[in-house]
């Protein structure tokens, strides 16, 4: 089932609880069957081991659903062929689709009605099915004319129960069947024939495609279009209208939105590559089913063993005996959590743990950095939910490298945004809204603790932090110091926070940078900077002496100060 994602203050995708981000990537467009659904064509595809969220780029908040992996019953992939991009289309299960057009059946804004014509004698609509030689579906490959069943049902009948194609085998899909319901009937009743000239047989033009049809034909023999006489009255022949274009089924014909509980097919499009990947990662969780384990038990942790026979030994002998019970614990840990995937969820906390201890014993010990244990941190990444290059598209060749590494630079930048506007963590309250860009690398790399990003990675994902129009920007001081502080912060809210500060009886008082930063939360690189941004702007002024540096508010350009100036 489709449905409406919370997001970040990144936007980016909510995760629950027990949820891990698979993969992720940009430039994805959103099909119902396959047409293209208006405002959903250029976002991110973000795979999670719960759901398929969809987050667009130009209104996350409005245009952003999410697939829920448990009602999908099969998917199908297409590798795409010349301009047609790859596709991966996911077909939610029977039963939903049964109980989302039950209840459109019921409402009567969702009814689809045929325009029909108007005449003195009532139309009588047959309670049985129409016969075989009321409607035809062209096959949208070879454009032959089939004759649809007459045991077919609008919305009760499953698509796939309807023979193929006569002629190239391919079955109709619901919105080919859908739009065939939609032409207006045939009218045996007023057929007229037009003659081209004196002997020649009489013919009918046909209304789409031009094609002179035999006049006891109903439908056209080119594109199966219903053939009308020119005879009838003009008031009918306005009332009989061409049917529409197939569109999204689960359109509102008035609104023009999405009913995303009628939806029965949804098709992610690439245009970016990552389609194999995010392919092979979907088998697999839909193959490990995650979902099982949100409302499961904890796992049960085997019964610890009477301490009645053992002694306490102290010294030397209790250390390495202590060493020895913490080694076993910790492999009875690893090899139960990795024993299975419910196991590794239900002790998440622990693995986590033993995440940071190995990764500080790594840093710290060079012999002990073998291959193995960086790959098992690799994948412990995964489990904290940090967006490693590994969950982005891995093709090769420079251009394709080159998208990837822009994805990961947007990535990590929403990622850093998360971290400096969780309130929990407070980081930039509690360093009065300004960070310098190099203690921003410490801070976050110190709670990463796995999968280190590199000083000149963060700076680029800093400068992305406009343009992916985030609650944090980049700030370059005069001196070339960069900073991170809040989107809405200005240097005029700034200044005046300053000149508060600093007012006072008489000329006022002096203030030094360590003054400053001790009052906002500053460091002293950048209370110095803001001192000399508000000293450019002509609010203060300094006095150079044997203490160092004080700055006063400018009364030199202000005046006043009890007539002294």
């Amino acid at each position: 089932m489709l449905s409406r994602i919370d997001l970040t203050p990144a936007s980016r995708p909510f995760l629950l609880p027990d949820e891990t981000l698979l993969f992720v990537q940009n430039a994805v467009g959103l099909y119902e069957g396959k047409y293209k659904i208006p405002n959903y064509q250029n976002g991110s595809a973000y795979l999670t081991s719960h759901r398929a969220c969809y987050v667009d780029d130009e209104d996350p908040r409005k245009f952003s659903i999410a697939v829920e992996l448990k009602d999908v019953d099969r998917m199908e992939y297409y590798a795409g062929f010349l301009k047609s991009s790859p596709k991966i289309t996911l077909h939610l299960k029977p039963q939903n689709i049964a109980n989302a057009a039950a209840a459109a059946a019921s409402s009567p804004g969702n009814r689809s009605t045929v325009s029909t014509p108007k005449s003195a004698t009532p139309l009588i609509r047959p309670t049985s099915p129409l016969p075989v030689s009321t409607g035809v579906w062209i096959c949208p490959i070879c454009s032959f004319s089939n004759p649809i069943p007459s045991n077919y049902i609008l919305q009760v009948t499953p698509a796939g129960s309807v023979p193929p194609c006569l002629a190239c085998g391919i079955r109709p899909s619901p919105g080919v069947l859908e739009s065939s319901f939609q032409q207006p009937p045939p009218r045996p009743a007023t057929t007229a024939a037009t003659t081209t000239g004196d002997g020649d047989e009489a013919t009918f033009a046909c209304p789409r495609c031009t094609f002179l049809n035999h006049c006891w034909l109903r439908s056209c023999e080119i594109c199966g279009e219903h053939l009308l006489s020119p005879d009838l009255p003009t008031e009918q022949l306005l009332e009989i209208t061409r049917g529409e274009s197939p569109a999204p089924t689960s359109m509102s014909r008035k609104s023009g939105q999405l009913v995303w509980e009628n939806v029965e097919v949804v098709k992610f499009s690439f245009r970016a590559g990552g389609d194999k990947v995010f392919h092979e990662r979907l088998k697999n969780a839909l193959i490990q089913r995650k979902w099982l384990l949100q409302n499961a038990p904890p796992v049960p942790t085997p019964g610890q063993g009477s301490n009645g026979g053992t002694s306490n030994v102290v010294g030397i002998a209790g250390l390495e005996r202590a060493g020895l019970n913490v080694r076993r614990k910790n492999e009875a840990a690893i090899g139960g959590a990795f024993e299975d995937l419910e196991a590794l969820m239900g002790r998440a906390k622990e693995m986590v743990a033993l995440a940071e201890e190995f990764s500080t014993r790594l840093s710290s010990t060079p012999t002990f950095a073998n291959n193995e244990a960086k790959a098992a941190l690799r994948n412990s990444a995964q489990a904290l939910g940090i967006v490693t290059k590994d969950m982005l598209t891995s093709t090769t060749g420079s251009t394709s490298n080159d998208k990837a590494s822009d994805l990961y630079l947007s990535e990590l930048a929403r990622q850093v945004a998360e971290f400096l506007a969780d309130d929990a963590r407070g980081i930039l309250k509690r360093e009065g809204g300004v960070i310098t860009l190099v203690d921003l690398w410490a801070i976050y790399n110190r709670a990463r603790g796995i999968e280190l990003i590199s000083p000149s990675d963060l700076e680029k994902a800093a400068g992305l932090f406009e343009k992916l129009k985030l609650p944090v920007r980049v700030r370059r001081f005069r001196s070339g110091l960069l900073v991170v502080q809040e989107a809405r912060s200005s240097d005029v809210e700034t200044v005046r926070r300053i000149m508060e500060w600093i007012a006072g009886p008489g000329w006022g008082s002096g203030v030094t940078a360590a003054q400053a930063a001790e009052r906002f939360g500053w460091s002293i690189g950048v209370a110095t900077e803001e001192l000399e941004m508000a000293e450019e702007r002509g609010a203060l002024c300094r006095e150079v002496g044997v203490e160092g540096v004080r700055f006063w508010r400018n009364w030199f350009v202000e005046g006043g100060g009890g007539g002294r100036v």
